[in-house]
């Protein structure tokens, strides 16, 4: 097992690959791992299996993957279609059970726990966000950020206090009376941020969440999901295609063919490292577009 830390190849602007081909060496796997104390998330030699291997049709999706994530990173998943980082994604949720292997959050095996338990083990332990928002249109914005806490029955008072906290970091204190239709695409994604951070969860998982906003709404909520882990601690695991985006991270993980292939460490230098995860993808084969930084570059 190669194990890849911190204190291998610094690249020059300070984000560090496994090797300087951003490959792992033949015959070996990739233990991704992180340097930073108290993991939330903890994967062991995940494996996922479709179809029946007696029938001829089976599919390995995901292969003795392995995983850990600190408290506080902001973790980017990034890969060619068909990689497997999407059946990660759903392991790492609960919404899908590998063949083999082992997921742990925040100490506890979801697997474990009984089918009447996990929905609520999801809901204070896991928050999400979609490509699509997923936000009630027959709610207003300030009822489907609150959704989680009226669930738990909180109090009304801290949910108040909750709302308000969230709504001000996100910049989104002028929606909340409004319906989700009546609110722009980023107000959304912010909106639903907002919900998945709410109850305080031990990891926030987000799926392509720039996937349909416009380059300056893709931005805004980038640099707000990049605020809350900076300044607020939320650990955050995000599936994504856009270079740009990624390089919002702290840690990008690369996935090919549903094995670990590499990972880059983000240095000072944004931009510089945005040139690095274009250049590992380049490497895989699975260059995206750069809509984010396009805005970027123009504002400046």
């Amino acid at each position: 097992m190669q194990t890849v830390s911190k204190s291998q190849y610094q690249g020059p602007s300070g984000a560090r690959t496994n090797d300087r081909n951003g490959e792992a060496a033949k015959g070996t796997s990739l233990r991704v791992t992180s340097d930073q104390p108290h993991t939330v998330l903890a994967a062991r030699s995940l494996t996922k299996v479709y179809g029946s291997g007696t029938a001829g049709h089976a599919v390995t999706a995901l292969e003795s993957f392995d995983l850990d994530v600190a408290a506080g990173e902001f973790l980017g998943v990034m890969g060619p279609s068909g990689s497997g980082k999407t059946t990660l994604l759903n392991i790492l949720a609960t919404i899908d059970t590998p063949t083999t292997g082992t997921v742990t959050i925040d100490g506890v095996d979801p697997v474990k726990i009984r089918n009447q338990e996990l929905a609520l083990f999801r809901r204070r332990k896991l928050g999400f966000v979609f490509q699509d928002f997923n936000l009630l249109d027959t709610l207003t914005i300030r009822e489907n950020i609150l959704l989680p806490l009226v669930l738990d029955k909180m109090p009304v008072r801290e949910m108040t206090d909750r709302l308000q906290r969230v709504a001000q970091l996100l910049g989104i204190e002028a929606t909340l009376a409004r319906r989700p239709f009546e609110v722009s695409g980023g107000q959304q994604q912010r909106a639903a941020i907002a919900r998945a951070i709410i109850h305080e969860p031990a990891l926030v998982l987000a799926d392509e969440l720039t996937g349909n906003l416009d380059s300056k709404a893709a931005l805004d909520v980038m640099s707000a999901l990049q605020r809350l882990n900076e300044e607020q601690g939320v650990t955050v695991v995000m599936v994504t295609h856009d270079a740009y985006a990624a390089s919002f991270c702290k840690r990008i993980v690369f996935i090919k063919d549903g094995h670990a292939f590499s990972e880059l460490h983000r240095g000072v230098n944004r931009q510089a490292f945005f040139q690095q995860i274009l250049d590992s993808l380049s490497v895989m084969g699975g260059v995206q577009g750069d809509s984010v930084g396009d805005v970027e570059s123009r504002g400046r």
